[in-house]
């Protein structure tokens, strides 16, 4: 079987001597693993579009359970992500990301998307890359089914507190009346609701930053970036909050991470 399908590499391995295999997110067959006969080669003639983050047609064949690269053409190779090592080691992290919520056969293309325009906007260079790193961890938890509750305390239901925490793994919010109450052990308000254990994850959220977060999840997805935070307080507290949300609900960190966090240190 034959096809051809828009996706964009996501990882790349070498296999045997020269040749290669390929994480491609397409819009129509998911995550999935092609090898590049040859691929490693100086002269190969898939050479160019068989790079990290090279998004692209491709055209493949099928053999059991096997895809192999045919041909293909670029469409955009994301260059300025050249640029600087910072720019390199986030787009690494969010491709780990992207490939870790997509599976083959899976025919939803939002998380490529979500993709392409955060790797657009990180080699443009023109938006702060905090922000850029927490709406895709938000979008994509949200896309994949990991969609918190944001729009009230999950136990007075009050929607607009002066100042909130987001509770990590129950995915709700609680504002600082209701934290309060855990000191002296009452049941909260609302019985929907378990009490929240001493052993939560609560992320603080100002209204600013609590605004952002709610926008991330409802905004369209060619407007999801389109928003501002004006005072670096409130951008940390979007980005500690998404960080910790992926991470912990997909239950695992990632070495580009890591990597990322170091480069930034130095």
């Amino acid at each position: 079987m034959q096809f051809a399908t828009n996706g964009i590499i996501t990882r790349v391995y070498d296999v045997g001597a020269s040749d290669k295999m390929l994480n491609i997110i397409t819009e129509d067959h998911g995550r999935i693993g092609v090898m590049v006969k040859g691929g490693r080669s100086p002269s190969s003639k898939l050479r160019s579009v068989s790079q990290l983050y090279t998004y692209g047609n491709f055209e493949i064949s099928q053999k059991g359970n096997l895809y192999w690269l045919r041909s293909g053409s670029v469409i955009n190779s994301f260059y300025d992500l050249s640029f600087d090592i910072e720019r390199i080691s986030l787009a690494s992290y969010l491709c780990d990301i992207a490939n870790e919520l997509t599976d083959e056969g899976v025919e939803d293309d939002r998380i490529m998307r979500l993709l392409l325009n955060s790797l657009y906007l990180i080699g443009k260079g023109q938006k702060d890359r905090r922000i850029i790193k927490a709406v895709f961890e938000l979008r994509a938890a949200a896309i994949s089914g990991y969609c918190p509750e944001l729009a009230y305390c999950a136990y007075c239901r009050e929607p607009f507190a002066d100042y909130t925490y987001l509770d990590i793994m129950g995915g709700k919010l609680i504002c600082t009346d209701c934290l309060s109450r855990r000191g002296d052990r009452k049941a909260p308000v609302s019985r929907e609701f378990e009490y929240i254990p001493e052993a939560s994850i609560l992320r603080g959220l100002s209204p600013s930053a609590l605004a952002a977060m709610r926008y991330v999840i409802s905004a369209a997805d060619g407007k999801v970036f389109s928003f501002e935070l004006k005072d670096d307080s409130e951008t940390e507290e979007l980005a500690s909050a998404c960080e910790s949300y992926i991470l912990n609900h997909l239950e695992r960190s990632f070495d580009s991470l890591d990597f990322y966090k170091q480069i930034l240190k130095t």
